[in-house]
C-alpha cells in the first residue's frame, strides 16, 4: 500500500515537473515582453516648457518657449552635451525647431505670430552664426527638414490664407563660405493653397504625403508642384510617415497602413487600434519602429517590420506631452511638465 502511494506521488511530481518544463519552454520561445523596449536614459529639465523636439544624426534641437532654442549632442543618451543656445528676444518664444544634423544647422520657428522680430532664423550650431531665415508666414502647423551635404530644405504646412505646403531652401558653396538661397540650382516646388485644414506630413524623395481634415491624405509631387493622388482613411488623419512603399498614418485613435505600390491607387491594408490611445497626433520612425504621440497621455510604439501586420510594442505614459522625435535607436519626447525625456533601446 505504501509503495503504491509512493509511486502515485512520484508520478504526480513528474507530471508537474514536466508541465513546468513545457510552460518554461513556451515562455522562452514566445515571451510576453516586447522584443524592443525603450527605457529612459535622461531627463533634461528645460528653463521653460519644452514644446517641440527634433533629432537628426544624434543632434537634438529643443524649442523651450521664452528660454529659446537648444541643441544637444545625444550620441550618449545618458550624457547629452549642450552645443548651442539661441536666446529669444523681447516677446518672442521658440515654438518649433528643425534639426539638420548633416550640415549642423538648426531652424527656429518663433511665436507669437503677431509679435515683431526675427521669426524663422537658421543658425550654424558650431559657430552660432545666423546663416539666413526661412520664408515662412504665420500659421505654421508642422515642420520637417530635408538635408544633404551643402543643401538645406525646410518644409512646412501652414494654415494661413493663401499658403499650404511650402519650402525654403539654402545651399552652400565652399569657395564662398556662405549659405545662400540663390546658390540652389534646383528648388522644389511648394504647393500653395488656402483650403482645408492641413496637419502633419511626411517626405520621401519628391513625394510629400499631407494629412488633412475630412479624413483625407494628399500626395504631392514636389518636382511639378501639384497633387497627384488623394485617398481617405477611416480615422481622422493627423500626421504621416513613409516606410518603403507604405504611408503610415496617425489616425487619432488608429494606426493606419496604406500601400502605395501603385501610386495612382493607394490601398489601406491595415487599421490597428492602439489600446488606450484617443489623440494620436504625430508619427515618426526609428528604423522598423513607428513611434506615435498621443498628446493626452504619452507615446506608443508599433513594430512595422511586416507593414501589413503591424504589432503593438510598448506604451510610455507622460503627463503633458507636446512632441516626439526619433534617431538612431532613440526616442525623444518633450513634455510641458517634465521637460525633455530621452529613451533608448
Amino acid at each position: 500500500m505504501i509503495s503504491r502511494k509512493i509511486m502515485r506521488a512520484t508520478l504526480s511530481a513528474l507530471i508537474i515537473i514536466g508541465a513546468i518544463a513545457v510552460v518554461s519552454c513556451d515562455e522562452r520561445n514566445e515571451p510576453d515582453l516586447p522584443q524592443v523596449v525603450y527605457t529612459l536614459k535622461k531627463n533634461i529639465v528645460t528653463p521653460n516648457s519644452a514644446m517641440y523636439v527634433d533629432a537628426d544624426n544624434d543632434k537634438l534641437a529643443i524649442a523651450a518657449l521664452s528660454a529659446g532654442t537648444y541643441v544637444y549632442d545625444i550620441a550618449n543618451p545618458a550624457n547629452p552635451i549642450e552645443l548651442f543656445h539661441y536666446p529669444q528676444r523681447d516677446t518672442l518664444y521658440s515654438s518649433y525647431v528643425g534639426m539638420d544634423g548633416v550640415n549642423g544647422l538648426v531652424l527656429t520657428v518663433s511665436g507669437p505670430g503677431v509679435a515683431p522680430g526675427d521669426k524663422y532664423p537658421i543658425h550654424d550650431i558650431e559657430t552660432g552664426d545666423r546663416i539666413g531665415g526661412a520664408s515662412f508666414s504665420a500659421g505654421v502647423q508642422a515642420v520637417e527638414i530635408v538635408s544633404s551635404e551643402n543643401r538645406f530644405e525646410a518644409w512646412r504646412t501652414d494654415n494661413s490664407e493663401g499658403d499650404g505646403l511650402g519650402v525654403s531652401a539654402y545651399c552652400y558653396i565652399p569657395d564662398s563660405s556662405r549659405w545662400r538661397r540663390d546658390y540652389c540650382e534646383v528648388i522644389p516646388q511648394g504647393y500653395f493653397r488656402g483650403q482645408q485644414n492641413l496637419r502633419g506630413f511626411g517626405i520621401r524623395d519628391s513625394l510629400v504625403a499631407v494629412a488633412e481634415s475630412y479624413y483625407r491624405i494628399r500626395i504631392y509631387n514636389t518636382e511639378i508642384g501639384d497633387n497627384i493622388t488623394t485617398f481617405f482613411t477611416t480615422g481622422d488623419p493627423q500626421d504621416c510617415a513613409w516606410y518603403g512603399d507604405y504611408i503610415l498614418v496617425a489616425d487619432k485613435v488608429h494606426f493606419t497602413v496604406v500601400s502605395i505600390a501603385n501610386i495612382d491607387t493607394p490601398v489601406v491594408v491595415k487599421t490597428l487600434t492602439i489600446p488606450g490611445a484617443d489623440r494620436l497626433v504625430q508619427i515618426v520612425m526609428d528604423g522598423t519602429t513607428a513611434v506615435l504621440l498621443d498628446d493626452a497621455d504619452g507615446i506608443y510604439t508599433v513594430d512595422v517590420t511586416t507593414p501589413t501586420e503591424p504589432k503593438f510594442l510598448q506604451s510610455i505614459s507622460l503627463p503633458e506631452p507636446t512632441s516626439v522625435t526619433a534617431s538612431n535607436g532613440k526616442i525623444i519626447a518633450s513634455d510641458e511638465q517634465l521637460g525633455v525625456l530621452i529613451y533608448s533601446r
